[in-house]
């Protein structure tokens, strides 16, 4: 990651935790028995991003992180092992988020796969990885190993 994509990250990072001191601040002044419930989201957010690190995909989990503060993806990490071409798997994301505005999940398991309600750039997946597609969505499944 170059410099300049680091200081993008903090900003967003940043930005997001100011937003959120924002929610805490409002919820105690005016809504303080839902205070709990609000730690309790933004721990969970917290503890899948953990996870997420955890996996030791260093590049796919930054454009994921990234991406997810964003508001443009959402993510589920259901292991604790993950097994893929961590540069290729993020070079594959960042394409499809720089040529998609609609929903993405990503979902990491044996292998990851990549849910996506919107159109789809070319070149991005290959048809092998292609694992199921609906007029509504198209679904992608990338193996461990590849």
């Amino acid at each position: 990651m170059d410099s300049q994509a680091a200081l993008k990250l903090v900003s967003t990072v940043r930005h997001e935790w100011m937003n959120r001191l924002q929610m805490i601040s409002l919820y105690a002044a005016l809504e303080p028995d839902k205070l709990e419930e609000l730690y309790d989201r933004y721990r969970q957010h917290a503890d899948e991003e953990s996870a997420l690190v955890r996996l030791n995909v260093p590049a796919t989990s930054v454009v994921v992180i990234q991406a997810n503060w964003e508001g443009r993806l959402t993510y589920t990490v259901s292991t604790d092992r993950v097994s893929f071409d961590d540069a290729r798997v993020a070079d594959k994301l960042v394409r499809l988020l720089s040529g998609t505005d609609g929903p993405i999940h990503v979902t990491f398991t044996d292998g990851l796969t990549v849910r996506v309600f919107g159109n789809v750039p070319e070149g991005v997946f290959t048809p092998e990885e292609v694992y199921e597609q609906t007029v509504e969505c198209s679904t992608f499944r990338l193996k461990e190993g590849k």
